[in-house]
């Protein structure tokens, strides 16, 4: 991150390399919470509201962490075109709307 602290943390982590962090560690939420998901034909009756429970959370959390930067690099001000900013809003929006879905 850079030292400017005319703006916030938050606005300077949509567009640095804690940026790619995040995509990563809300793919890697994602794909955790389809793998509980999975598993739950495995577990005994009484485990399958609990790992239900599980999958829902980490796939509505790494939704979350997956928009965030989307977001946050869509109203930064780096030298993106208007085309890119609007592409990173809309994707960030259907990552928002189909976590939501799946939620």
């Amino acid at each position: 991150m850079s030292t400017d602290l005319s703006q916030s943390w938050l606005a300077q982590m949509g567009r640095s390399s804690a940026r790619d962090g995040l995509l990563v560690t809300g793919l890697m939420a994602i794909t955790a919470g389809a793998i509980a998901l999975s598993v739950t034909f495995l577990a005994g009756a009484p485990a399958i509201p609990a790992l239900t429970f599980i999958a829902r959370a980490l796939t509505a959390i790494g939704g979350l962490f997956l928009a965030i930067p989307l977001f946050l690099g869509a109203t930064s001000d780096d030298r993106w075109s208007s085309g890119f900013r609007i592409t990173g809003l809309v994707l960030g929006f259907l990552v928002v709307l189909f976590t939501l879905i799946r939620i």
